[in-house]
């Protein structure tokens, strides 16, 4: 397997190739056949496409007028999504959130399928029918034989659901069948799409990585760490269905959805032309100083999916003036629905300014 760099690399190289792709071409509208015609990974326009699909998928949902326990109404929605395709147009100013985020996650899928995969399907459920296996399969494009050879796996045993278990236990067992059939190693796989997706030698790009990991580390490096077991965790939502608990609608959002409704920032080190040092970069509470997939995360857990309420807490903090102040702030924005775990961190984020 190849090495997966940082998050906060991966981030930044992300809008390198966002910037690489969009440059010169500026299209009133992009449908379908455009993207195609003009992003190098098929894996990349999925996800521009489950990102468009789930909100309009979210929107029947909120509805709450559809049984969405019936596989076969989820059936219905992929071949509905199928046809519909040839009609998206996308405008060019929503296109540049859409392409970061598609990006990231294809980078993400490609270097650790058997996590990144794992937490599409199951982030927010331990298992799926049949029917809504095969659904979110149809955004699969790296290592696509996994969903394939599971799925016919099941279909064998008469299974009726798939869940994560099954997942963790037979991936490296097919990742390992690949090796064999083909003869080609999983690094090998790797490489082939990573360098067709960034149009650049596997040395280049490690050479980068390297490169914007000693720029991030100067700056941003030490604001926030994630450990790899959460870094997708929640990050792909599914349909509601069987699993979940009546009435709670919080689960069925997806933090993906709420980078359609603004533009991603640029990280610190990318704004201030002169270098500056941790402490300076930390007098204010900027979303620039928060990697894309913590914002997410953020936005989801902590403010119910709504990315302006996350934007507007950040300003309310910037009026305190002590960390007391600031401690009052973060507990009035505790509910129910929001995860500790999350808020404890951003809790940790939001004390440092007031430790230097």
């Amino acid at each position: 397997m190849l090495v997966v760099p940082s998050p906060t690399v991966l981030e930044s190289y992300a809008k390198e190739l966002q910037r690489a792709w969009l440059m010169g071409k500026v299209l009133p509208v992009w449908r379908v056949s455009d993207l195609r015609n003009n992003l190098p990974s098929e894996q990349v326009l999925q996800f521009i496409l489950f990102q468009v699909e789930m909100r309009a998928l979210t929107a029947m949902h909120e509805i709450g007028c559809w049984d969405w326990q019936d596989g076969e109404l989820t059936g219905w929605a992929g071949e509905f999504f199928s046809r519909a395709q040839e009609k998206i147009a996308i405008g060019h100013i929503h296109l540049s959130p859409l392409l970061h985020t598609a990006i990231y996650h294809s980078l993400r899928v490609l270097l650790d399928p058997k996590e990144a995969w794992a937490q599409f399907y199951f982030g927010q459920r331990h298992a799926l029918t049949m029917e809504e296996f095969g659904f979110y399969s149809r955004y699969v494009v790296y290592f696509d034989f996994i969903p394939e050879a599971l799925l016919s796996y099941a279909q064998r045993n008469s299974l009726s659901t798939i869940d994560k278990a099954l997942w963790l236990e037979k991936v490296p067992r097919i990742l390992a069948m690949y090796e064999e059939e083909t003869q080609e190693k999983i690094a090998e796989y790797q490489q082939r799409h990573i360098e067709k997706m960034s149009q650049q030698p596997l040395e280049a790009i490690y050479n980068r990585w390297r490169t914007l990991s000693e720029e991030g580390e100067e700056v941003i490096g030490s604001i926030l760490r994630d450990s790899s077991d959460d870094l997708m965790k929640n990050l792909f939502g599914t349909a509601p269905g069987v699993g979940e608990r009546a009435g709670d609608t919080s689960r069925a959002r997806n933090p993906l959805l709420s980078a359609i409704d603004y533009e991603p920032r640029r990280i610190l080190v990318e704004q201030f032309q002169s270098p500056m040092r941790r402490v300076e970069a930390l007098r204010r509470f900027e979303a620039d100083a928060i990697p894309i997939h913590k914002q997410f995360i953020y936005i989801q857990r902590v403010f119910d999916g709504d990315p302006i309420a996350f934007r507007q807490a950040l300003e309310k903090l910037n009026e305190a003036t002590s960390a007391e102040e600031a401690r009052l702030l973060l507990n009035s924005w505790k509910t129910e629905k929001t995860d500790i775990q999350a808020l404890a961190e951003f809790e940790q984020w939001v004390m440092s300014r007031f430790q230097e």
